[in-house]
């Protein structure tokens, strides 16, 4: 049924199924590369800054 849907796509957008499987690619990539990135947000220790402790200089 997917494939299905790919290959409807890909006529409806007269694009390849190929160019649509890059697409794909590049899309799982980013995906996993933002998982990555989050992980090593979270463990990281206590670098995030709280409310109210920068100073205004501009005053």
């Amino acid at each position: 049924m997917i494939s299905v849907a790919v290959v409807l796509a890909c006529v409806i957008n007269g694009d390849t199924v190929s160019g649509a499987l890059r697409q794909a690619t590049w899309l799982v990539v980013a995906i996993i590369v933002l998982i990555i990135v989050q992980a090593v947000a979270v463990s990281l220790p206590g670098l995030s800054v709280k409310p109210g402790v920068l100073s205004d200089t501009n005053v």
